[in-house]
């Protein structure tokens, strides 16, 4: 498999991983939203760094890569690459108390609301399809 297979094969799970947060949505678990879409979100990332040959590091927190590889290929104009990496970064901190919650015990399916999981769900889209248009 080459890069730009093995690009859209990750490109295909970030769009499948995204149309599971529908489900999500419809049922008010935002925080499964917000951990699906920084999951998609990773996948479409890390497809573009594979389709461009870039090696990325095996960690979720991507956005000083990107500014910095990216940037090379002019792409994407500084304003796109730092909303990528600020979307990207955003959840990615996300992540963790998508899961567990907060450290003071709150549940993760109360520290985010519709208006989260929408907004995330946008940006997602976002990213997919920018990266979509570089790779295709």
């Amino acid at each position: 498999m080459n890069n730009k297979e093995s690009a859209k094969a990750l490109l295909s799970d970030a769009v499948i991983i995204l149309d599971e947060t529908q489900i999500s949505l419809k049922l008010c678990h935002w925080h499964r939203v917000v951990r699906k879409c920084q999951e998609a979100t990773e996948l479409a990332i890390k497809g573009l760094f594979r389709y461009l040959g870039i090696e990325y590091p095996k960690s979720h927190l991507l956005g000083r890569v990107i500014k910095r590889e990216l940037g090379k290929f002019r792409f994407l104009d500084i304003d796109e690459l730092n909303k990528m990496a600020f979307i990207t970064d955003s959840l990615t901190f996300d992540r963790e108390p998508s899961f567990y919650g907060s450290p003071n015990g709150m549940p993760a399916s109360e520290l985010f609301d519709e208006e989260d999981a929408r907004e995330v769900i946008e940006n997602t889209k976002w990213i997919i399809n920018t990266t979509k248009k570089i790779v295709e």
